[in-house]
């Protein structure tokens, strides 16, 4: 298992990495967004080498606010452009995976549309990316209601796509948290996991332990670890830096405990 962060996009990136190696993390997810990390402005073969020279994994984490749900074929077209060149930009700064976030479909589209959507936009997508050594992955949002059902559609018609589990993001509006429920579904596509806490009403990329309702770390790496994972876990987490290095250290000292 290895812990990683995401990075701020208002630093530049190879500072970020720099920080990362220095505190003892050896993934980075690289948020590809400006200020500082903006597809088109960003030296992304400099960024792999800071990250070679650092002996650090990094994985690509594409705008979480490309719109392909709008339901101008224009607009979707651009977002669709843009989850490419997020592709091109994993590739150049040589990292194997892309993760993207769910949207959902156009609104004006039923159910069984939404999945053919959807298929051909990932479709597409994984393509792309096969063509260039980048495995591209999914994340579930926070907006839990049939979302596990949707997953299930998806990934059953995109067998490339693989699963970037947000466990924070599985935690808000629900009776319990979502994590078993997606292992049992699609744990053969897990690829990467994202943690987080907070107070199950709204994804607030909390530290571990910041509300008294938050998530149960020690069982949620439990199950993890019942699935057989052992890969990688970024730390996704807002605010000074000094709990989230206390929550990797946790993550770190747990992980032994709970086989």
């Amino acid at each position: 298992m290895q812990v990683g962060l995401m990075t701020n996009p208002a630093q530049p990136v190879v500072d970020e990495i720099t920080w990362a190696a220095r505190h003892g993390f050896t993934v980075v997810d690289v948020e590809m967004t400006a200020p500082h990390a903006a597809l088109e402005s960003t030296d992304w073969r400099a960024v792999g080498a800071a990250a070679r020279e650092h002996g650090v994994t990094l994985i690509g984490h594409a705008a979480a606010y490309l719109p392909v749900e709008n339901p101008s074929p224009l607009v979707r077209q651009a977002a669709l452009d843009e989850l490419r060149r997020s592709v091109d930009a994993a590739q150049a700064m040589g990292a194997a995976l892309v993760t993207t976030c769910f949207r959902g479909w156009p609104a004006h589209l039923g159910e069984q549309a939404g999945y053919e959507y959807t298929r051909q936009l990932y479709g597409i997508l994984v393509k792309h990316g096969q063509e260039r050594g980048v495995d591209v992955a999914l994340e579930n949002s926070a907006d839990n209601s049939h979302q596990l059902k949707y997953f299930r559609e998806i990934f059953q018609r995109v067998p490339g796509l693989k699963l970037l589990l947000n466990i924070g993001h599985g935690n808000v509006e629900t009776a319990q948290s979502m994590t078993r429920h997606y292992l049992f579904a699609l744990a053969d596509r897990l690829v990467h996991v994202h943690m987080s806490d907070n107070d199950g009403r709204s994804d607030a990329r909390l530290p571990f332990g910041a509300v008294p309702d938050g998530i149960d770390v020690r069982h949620e790496l439990q199950t993890l670890r019942s699935f057989s994972y052992d890969g990688t876990i970024t730390l996704d987490m807002a605010g000074d830096r000094r709990w989230l290095l206390a929550c990797a250290e946790q993550v770190r000292e747990l992980w032994p405990q709970v086989v």
